[in-house]
């Protein structure tokens, strides 16, 4: 058998609003029965990859963007294959230029995730005066149901940052961070799909998923050509350049489509078991 190896992004690919579709999970398990591995590939911190998707089963996670690494195995407690965290001096930078702008942002770490202190007003400000819609109820309980993992914290008391997300707020722009910190930092543009929320992930430098790709096929022996990835956003841009075959979903970005091998059906409508199914997968 030619074994090959997938990686999936979730928000957007594999899931929408961390539902699994169910010609996904039939997509999944089939490809893992017939020899292939499979590993989660998102920029969520580990602890916010939900349970019912990992039930699913897979060989391994890659979380925050890359920054956090582990193979599983069955009966086996995972095994941990990298774990990449951004300087604290770079931290203290991070800090005091969003702080300095009233800028919300997040600390991801392995196990929990941090909060800033303006995030909470953040979220306020996007429903002030808004009526009551199922949407706007739907997003208000997603933020509740967020806010309570979430830990208020500061920089100063936090270790193993993997990445840090911020939102455009205040005037503050990707563009303007992207230019103070991207000769220190990865950069990539993240959209949240609750009121047109934009922002921004940093990394340390160097991680990201496409690097991440690589480290998880040396650790299982597979040639890149045999390496499949398929993901929606500028996060899973290194991702599709690295492997064999990158993989844009029909609702992606249009720049990371421009760059895909391939672009299949959107999330909603059986994109990836028909990404599956064409590449030999099922």
């Amino acid at each position: 058998m030619n074994q090959k190896i997938v990686f999936l992004d979730i928000d957007g690919t594999l899931a929408n609003h961390n539902h699994v579709p169910l010609s996904a999970q039939r997509a999944c398990r089939t490809a893992r029965q017939n020899g292939h591995l499979l590993y989660i590939c998102t920029g969520r911190p580990r602890v916010q990859i939900s349970r019912r998707i990992l039930k699913m089963g897979f060989d391994g996670v890659v979380s925050s963007g890359g920054a956090y690494i582990e193979t599983t195995s069955p009966g086996r407690a995972p095994t941990l294959l990298f774990h990449a965290s951004l300087e604290k001096k770079i931290l203290y930078r991070l800090r005091d230029y969003f702080n300095a702008r009233q800028t919300p942002y997040l600390l991801e770490l392995p196990g929990k995730v941090c909060a800033s202190p303006y995030l909470k007003s953040y979220f306020d400000t996007l429903y002030t005066g808004m009526s009551w819609s199922p949407r706007i109820g739907m997003e208000r309980f997603f933020i509740h149901f967020f806010f309570r993992h979430l830990i208020q914290g500061e920089i100063d008391s936090q270790e193993d940052v993997c990445k840090v997300v911020f939102m455009e707020f205040n005037g503050l722009t990707f563009e303007a961070v992207q230019q103070e910190f991207g000769g220190e930092c990865e950069l990539f543009r993240n959209s949240i799909p609750i009121q047109n929320m934009k922002g921004g992930e940093i990394s340390p430098r160097g991680v990201h998923k496409g690097a991440a790709l690589e480290r998880v096929i040396a650790y299982h022996g597979i040639p890149r050509e045999n390496a499949i990835a398929i993901g929606d956003s500028d996060n899973d841009r290194t991702m599709l350049e690295c492997a064999g075959v990158g993989i844009a979903m029909g609702n992606a970005d249009e720049a990371l489509k421009q760059i895909a091998d391939d672009v299949t059906d959107t999330s909603g409508n059986a994109g990836l078991a028909k990404a599956f199914k064409k590449y030999g997968l099922v």
